[in-house]
């Protein structure tokens, strides 16, 4: 039985929205209900695509004003008389919905202006009062992908990180899934035996790797060496051109944290670097100005 798909009409679709932002969505080929899927850091990710555009998309398009796809069901014939099979329904993911916090925040915060470090950090610490968990997040948007390395902060982040060694007794926790640590350390010589939980650690980002600096030959001091905190290690999500780093407690002294964020972007490089974003956990972002740091 034939089934007839409607076509995206790509020169016209998205006309109410500004023309940069209509020509990099449609560049991107993705079609409304599917903007209503993304969250705004990938939305940002989209060549073109700016904090405040994301304002003006999710203002237009939204699940109110979008209707979702009906799921269909195929009917596929095996041979003449047999059942009919029907293809389960796919699960749209529905945007993430703002608590009315949350927008009395965002009136605090201008979209469009540029805060350098030291203003972008009090205005999170005014904002992140009105939450109860308060990490400072740092957000870049990166002009490639596949950007990593290690940052030497001149603070101390104050986030604890769990660290653990490869170990026999590490090998059972793996196994059993207990993976209650956030680094892997391991020597050169261990790589062939944890090669075998490569598909349980890879995906949650805690496979070793020599780039990375948790493949050494002293396991021991590099554990000391990243426990104090000022160490941290980044790179971008493996298909999208962003970095996020967690910058520990925005109750830590603001002039150390204003320091560690410079430093950090010094580090991976002003030229690399899109746009920066800092936020504390459930707080709105504020854009930073960072291209005289």
């Amino acid at each position: 039985m034939a089934t007839t798909t409607k076509r995206t009409n790509w020169k016209e679709i998205y006309s109410d929205l500004p023309t940069h932002v209509a020509e990099a969505l449609r560049t991107a080929r993705l079609k409304p209900d599917q903007i209503i899927a993304k969250t705004d850091g990938e939305l940002m990710a989209i060549e073109g695509i700016k904090e405040e555009d994301v304002n003006s998309i999710r203002a237009i398009y939204n699940t109110d004003s979008v209707k979702l796809p009906a799921a269909e069901t195929k009917e596929e014939f095996k041979a003449e008389g047999e059942m009919l099979v029907e293809e389960k329904p796919k699960k749209v993911i529905a945007p993430r919905k703002r608590s009315n916090k949350y927008k009395a925040m965002t009136k605090l915060v201008k979209h469009l202006e540029l805060y350098s470090v030291k203003d972008a950090v009090e205005i999170l610490s005014n904002l992140a009062k009105a939450t109860k968990l308060k990490t400072v997040e740092l957000h870049l948007n990166t002009r490639e992908t596949g950007l990593r390395g290690e940052l030497k902060l001149p603070h101390s982040t104050g986030k604890e990180v769990k660290i653990a060694i490869f170990s026999d007794e590490i090998a059972a926790k793996i196994t059993a899934g207990h993976l209650d640590f956030d680094m892997l350390l391991c020597t050169p010589a261990d790589m062939p035996k944890i090669a075998r939980f490569a598909k349980v650690l890879g995906p949650k980002g805690l496979m070793p790797n020599p780039k990375s600096g948790t493949v050494t030959e002293h396991p021991e001091e590099r554990a000391k060496q990243l426990a104090s905190g000022g160490t941290l290690p980044y790179k971008t999500e493996a298909k999208f051109p962003i970095i996020h780093l967690n910058f520990g407690p925005v109750t830590q002294k603001s002039e150390d944290l204003v320091d560690n964020i410079n430093e950090a972007i010094r580090s991976i490089g002003v030229t690399k670097i899109k746009s920066a974003f800092i936020s504390c956990t459930h707080t709105p972002s504020v854009k930073l100005h960072f291209s005289n740091i």
